[in-house]
């Protein structure tokens, strides 16, 4: 077991600093191979709508590039080298954690898509079913592709048929997302997008726990136990002797743990 150690509080704030790209200077000219090294660093970089000077994922990278085109993003998932996946909310993540990902929303993760999809009618079952068969016909899809036919008007929440069917889809690891178009999701098979799919190795639930804390912890460089699951958003919450029996195999990946140490002032 680590000895227990004490740091200040200066020295906690610039290891989580450290940790998410925050404490070095931004280089002179941002690079594609930067772009993603920082998303690596960071595990996943959450995608949100909402924006007033630009939307957050650009913002993020922004905080840690200095200046950069923003379709960088945009081509970074259209070619593969990021996908999207829903990890502490909807999340680009490197291209490396595909089975991480898939594993786990197949075998744990309780996300409301897949719920919304198992409580579909049968008719609606049989609306998905030809859905994906559209889609595996004619090519990607968005769901402004289809007109709608409730007379509702699209509210935050307020989804056409078709985009809570694509939405199961994708939750479900039958579509992924191909590239944004004006932020919109562009939808197409999950072994089009990604034909490593059809052969990929599945992690059991058990390393993929054990790999979404050590990545938890990586991230945030230093942290309570009780903050660590929210990171993936995976169950459940951690106590501070989960952490003891786990720090031998972190420390030999070099990720500083807290947990077992304190911060003084």
């Amino acid at each position: 077991m680590v000895p227990a150690q004490e740091l200040t509080l200066a020295q906690a704030r610039a290891l989580q600093l450290a940790a998410q790209g925050l404490l070095a200077p931004t280089a002179k000219t941002a690079t594609r191979l930067a772009l993603r090294r920082c998303i690596e660093r960071m595990q996943l970089l959450q995608i949100d709508t909402i924006h007033v000077v630009a939307r957050s994922p650009y913002l993020v990278l922004f905080s840690r590039l200095g200046a950069y085109p923003a379709q960088w993003l945009d081509e970074a998932l259209a070619s593969g080298q990021l996908f999207e996946a829903w990890a502490h909310e909807a999340c680009f993540v490197p291209q490396a954690q595909l089975a991480l990902h898939r594993s786990h929303n197949r075998t744990t993760r309780r996300h409301w898509g897949l719920e919304m999809g198992r409580d579909l009618d049968a008719q609606q079952q049989l609306h998905v079913a030809r859905l994906l068969a559209h889609v595996r016909e004619k090519g990607p899809v968005r769901s402004s592709d289809f007109e709608r036919t409730d007379g509702r008007s699209g509210g935050w929440w307020g989804w056409k048929d078709e985009k809570r069917w694509l939405e199961a889809l994708f939750a479900r690891g039958d579509l992924m997302v191909a590239r944004r178009d004006r932020f919109q999701r562009v939808y197409d098979l999950a072994e089009r997008v990604c034909p490593a799919v059809l052969d990929m190795e599945m992690p059991d639930a058990d390393v993929v726990h054990a790999e979404f804390v050590a990545r938890s912890v990586q991230a945030l460089g230093i942290t309570q136990a009780r903050w660590i699951n929210d990171y993936f958003r995976t169950k459940p919450r951690l106590r501070d002797a989960d952490l003891n029996r786990a720090t031998p195999r972190c420390c030999r990946r070099s990720i500083p743990w807290c947990g077992t140490g304190s911060v003084s002032r």
